[in-house]
């Protein structure tokens, strides 16, 4: 569906630009003119957190290796999400916490519309047509709703740029070239969003086989497998670590149902020219019902709220294949688009399960729904093409059908309004079980203002097509519907809140950082047991999503707790040990018993748990009776080193099993055995460790042990860490499945554990001469022909 490379007119330079940041200013005013921040999901539970320690780490002088907040520590730059490379992160050294990652997405915006229309430009699209397709893939319901999930968001911002470099060095390849599309693809990966880096990988093989007549293709497809190699070079320093993690971390090793919990469910398709239909507050009793029962989810939410781009956009779309149907390039970038669009289907279409299985690379992603910005850019992108048909002068069948579908759409709206037809009719068939009759009259009315909306956006469309005599006011006016019908549905999606919700600890944080001031120690570590919390009336000052949000920071929820500088054993980043994953999935209920083993001092529990937990050595701290959550403290809890007799055994299945056998376990520990251990008795006795100083990379530990012990680490067991005592090295061994111990000879000692993130050095090094290597390309082809010409001049 793409243009051959022309020379269209010139433009201002400026106008992009201009337009770009002034779209974007009014379509997030409330955002812009404002010091609130987005908040929603995963800013708080994730993004934050992760930007806030890169930022302290690098402004201390150091950085970031690994990350000791959630699930007993994993390697920080490994989990690829935390975009540890990402220039975006330098933003956070001049606006820290969330001022800094709010205009870090705000910024996404203006640069994935500059990218758009750029790449339109270079594929022969005029100035107004490329600057359509550049609105409607910008504000589309997919990007604005990932304004919670922002490496998804600079991931999506940079394809159009990808594409954009790719073709201007396959029409013109140059060393700088090369390095330019290499270096923007590798920004995909840098951004944290391996799914779409793999996608993108497999887009410019296809990309480059699709612009150029048949006896070019093998030229543009080798050149293309340049650019796949220099970037996966130059990307090198996040390959190495996240390839070295494999083998420590089970998202390899997921099940389908895991990896494909997100799928868009084919009725969501109409929300492509609805608007957003099924999206509300994650815990609502109507929101559940809709996510798991009508759409089969599995979570209590939607990935992205809104998957609109609008009723004109798909009409123009409809327009570029019938105008470009016989061309062999347009079935092939359909069917890719068709392809992806099924796979993001995921367990609705059999695609997704099909790669998943005969794929197995495959098998480390998730989520099929993230694939739908790749579906966006294309539909935005042959709509431009269509409108590029309609600038000259529309064909009559164009109008009609715009003012016929509009009618239609009308119609539907009306039916809905007066007998449910939609919600009552269509969609009760979808329900699994009964359909709840909230959830029923909320998609009822969004599918009444979405009818509306479409209808109307279309019959205007048609107008514009009919009585506007100029292609200037034909593009204008169709850009100011079509950005208005963005704004109008996919403009209340976006939330944004005071940034005190991320500054204010919560009662249970208050009440951790007392006791921790008054009995000294290293940093607690506190788990939260999965399970529902209650969300309270809404507030005067606060909207239902800052409820909402305030609620999971009391509930400590993800990574909350590292905000204010506590360890969560909770699981939830991608990189946590397979063995902690394990260990925990498969004995919940055995975690709870011995939770205090893991240094887990604090819980955070749902009220409908407490006849469960409440034994023991465990005591209520504290209660919030609004949220239904008690905060208990385990006074038994050991501490993050001590010294036990080892008890060995030959894997972490026969480890596992042993812990719930009788272990005195203040006393003896479960040790995977390299070579046989001395085993004394559990009451032979112990020695003591006299000082210990933690960093997240280094931890430094003095003990004087009685001989045939072992020092035991309660952190996760993970490739990269090595010990030493008294200077020599000495292995490291897996302790009751999940951490780590090392045998200790009797008397006094220093110890060392450090950590190096495996492969981080060797991809840096092939990062940095691959750079070089195109620097001095270029350098050397620019100086070449400057060389040349006076020699050229001098001949006669």
């Amino acid at each position: 569906m793409s243009h051959e490379p022309t020379n269209p007119p010139a433009e201002p330079r400026w106008r992009p630009l201009v337009l770009g940041l002034g779209l974007t200013v009014l379509f997030f005013y409330r955002a812009v003119f404002s010091a609130e921040v987005f908040f929603l999901r995963d800013i708080q539970r994730v993004y934050l957190p992760l930007r806030d320690y890169w930022r302290e780490r690098v402004l201390g002088g150091g950085f970031p290796q690994w990350y000791p907040f959630d699930g007993l520590g994993q390697p920080y730059v490994g989990m690829v999400i935390s975009g540890a490379f990402h220039p975006a992160q330098l933003l956070s050294l001049v606006l820290p916490g969330a001022q800094g990652l709010k205009w870090n997405i705000l910024l996404c915006f203006p640069v994935a519309f500059l990218g758009m229309n750029a790449l339109a430009r270079r594929l022969g699209l005029g100035a107004r047509p490329a600057l359509l397709a550049a609105v409607l893939y910008t504000f589309s319901g997919y990007l604005v709703g990932i304004t919670n999930n922002p490496l998804y968001l600079m991931a999506a911002a940079t394809v159009p740029w990808v594409l954009w470099a790719l073709e201007g060095f396959l029409a013109t390849p140059t060393a700088w070239r090369l390095l330019g599309a290499a270096a923007l693809l590798g920004l995909v990966l840098f951004a944290g969003d391996v799914q779409s880096y793999a996608v993108c990988l497999g887009g410019v093989l296809l990309w480059s086989v699709c612009r150029l007549a048949p006896e070019g293709r093998s030229r543009s497809l080798a050149k293309a497998l340049g650019v796949v190699g220099a970037a996966v070079l130059l990307s090198a320093v996040q390959i190495l670590p996240a390839v070295k993690v494999v083998g420590d971390v089970r998202a390899s090793g997921q099940t389908p149902a895991e990896a494909m919990a997100w799928s868009v469910h084919p009725v969501r398709l109409l929300e492509l020219f609805l608007g957003p239909l099924f999206a509300g507050l994650p815990g609502e009793r109507d929101q559940i019902a809709i996510s798991q029962r009508l759409l089969s989810t599995s979570r209590n939410n939607l990935w992205v709220d809104s998957l609109f781009i609008g009723a004109p956009a798909l009409l123009l779309v409809g327009v570029a294949l019938v105008t470009h149907a016989r061309r062999a390039r347009t079935a092939v970038l359909a069917g890719a688009t068709l392809g992806v669009l099924l796979l993001a289907l995921g367990k609705h279409a059999g695609l997704y399960a099909w790669v998943f299985e005969w794929v197995p690379p495959w098998r480390a992603f998730r989520y099929p729904e993230k694939l739908m910005p790749f579906v966006t850019f294309a539909l935005a992108l042959a709509a431009g093409v269509g409108f590029e048909r309609l600038e000259r002068e529309p064909p009559r069948w164009v109008g009609r059908t715009a003012f016929a579908l509009g009618g239609l759409l009308l119609a539907m709206g009306l039916l809905e309004w007066r007998a449910h037809v939609f919600s009552d009719a269509w969609l009760v068939g979808l329900w699994e079980g009964k359909p709840l009759l909230e959830a029923q009259q909320r998609i009822g009315g969004q599918f009444v203002l979405g009818s509306v909306l479409a209808g109307v956006s279309l019959l205007l469309f048609g107008g514009i097509l009919v009585g506007a005599r100029s292609a200037g006011a034909r593009a204008g006016l169709t850009g100011v519907v079509c950005f208005a019908g963005l704004l109008l549905a996919n403009g209340p999606i976006y939330e944004v809140g005071d940034p005190m919700l991320f500054e204010s600890p919560s009662p249970f944080v208050q009440r951790i950082q007392e006791e921790t001031r008054a009995r000294g120690g290293p940093t607690p570590r506190l788990f939260r047991l999965p399970g529902r919390f209650y969300l309270p009336e809404s507030s005067p000052v606060s909207s239902p999503e800052e409820m909402h949000a305030l609620s999971v920071i009391a509930a400590m929820e993800p990574l909350v707790p590292a905000v204010f500088g506590l360890e969560s054993a909770t699981v939830y980043l991608p990189a946590s040990s397979r063995r902690v994953i394990t260990l925990w999935d498969t004995q919940r209920e055995w975690f709870m018993r011995f939770a205090g083993l893991f240094n887990t001092r604090y819980l955070v529990i749902s009220r409908e748990f407490s006849s469960q937990v409440l034994n023991g050595p465990r005591r209520v701290v504290d209660r919030l009776d609004a949220l239904g959550l008690l905060l208990l403290e385990d006074t038994s809890a050991l501490p993050r080193v001590y010294l036990a007799h080892p008890r060995c055994v030959a894997n972490a299945g026969e480890a596992v099993r042993r812990l719930g056998g009788g272990l005195q376990a203040s006393r003896e520990v479960v040790v995977e055995c390299e070579a046989p251990l001395s085993e004394a008795p559990a009451e032979a006795p112990l020695g003591e460790v006299s000082a210990a100083r933690f960093e997240p990379e280094r931890i430094a530990v003095e003990v004087d042990a009685r001989g045939g012990e072992v020092l035991v680490l309660n952190d996760a067991f993970y490739a990269g860490w090595t010990a030493s005592v008294d200077g020599t090295p000495t292995p490291i061994l897996p302790a009751n499945g999940a951490v780590r111990a090392i045998a200790v000879p009797p008397g006094a000692h220093r110890i060392v554990f450090s950590y190096r993130t495996p492969g981080l050095v060797a991809g840096a090094w092939v990062s940095v001469l691959t750079l070089l290597v195109l620097l001095g390309a270029g350098l050397v082809a620019r100086r070449v022909p400057s060389r040349a010409a006076p020699c050229a001049a001098a001949r006669p």
